[in-house]
């Protein structure tokens, strides 16, 4: 990507919340799977890792992945970022949501584990520019719950995933910024 479009991503794309020292959770937002639908795609794959590095920090003691898009009736989101840091990470840390292929059923899936586990903060990791929807739906669709959200973004380089108008930023910016007004329409965020 040109000089001009980092610079345009940089000013337009949302800023990361200031981190607790630690959280109850780190939630781990899947966005897209690969092109075969057999590993992660790149934007959640960034997200796989950023979430690895907070745990290693040691910014959470548990970590939940959500994401229920699959592609070629494949492995979801969730399941498959997990995947990538599965080694590295202890099971029983580890939530599962796998239903939620919208960015607000995330939010919902994700609040009733937290809910289950009487968890009270959670820092969430998107891709740098689904962080900004992500942000509104997750305080939106968790107003009243008492949990602390803390939003961050993990960079990644556009496409590679099986959601080809997600392969440059400008589409990227274009297709979430209608889901964005969409979901402000609809009230999810």
């Amino acid at each position: 990507m040109n000089k001009f479009w980092k610079w345009l991503e940089r000013k337009l794309e949302t800023k990361d919340d200031l981190l607790p020292d630690k959280a109850d959770v780190v939630i781990a937002v899947g966005i897209d799977v690969s092109q075969d639908g057999k590993s992660a795609g790149p934007y959640s794959a960034a997200v796989a890792q950023k979430t690895l590095e907070l745990f290693k920090n040691q910014k959470t003691d548990s970590l939940l992945f959500t994401g229920g898009y699959s592609f070629n009736n494949g492995l979801t989101e969730a399941e498959l970022i997990y995947n990538l840091v599965a080694g590295q990470i202890q099971a029983w840390r580890v939530f599962l949501e796998i239903q939620g292929y919208r960015t607000y059923l995330n939010a919902d899936f994700t609040l009733s584990i937290l809910q289950a586990h009487e968890l009270e903060s959670a820092i969430i990791v998107a891709q740098q520019w689904h962080a900004r929807r992500v942000r509104a739906t997750f305080k939106k669709r968790w107003t009243g719950t008492g949990i602390k959200i803390y939003v961050i973004k993990a960079h990644s380089e556009y496409g590679g995933g099986s959601q080809s108008r997600l392969d440059h930023f400008i589409s990227f910016f274009l297709w979430d910024t209608l889901a964005f007004i969409v979901s402000k329409f609809k009230g999810y965020c």
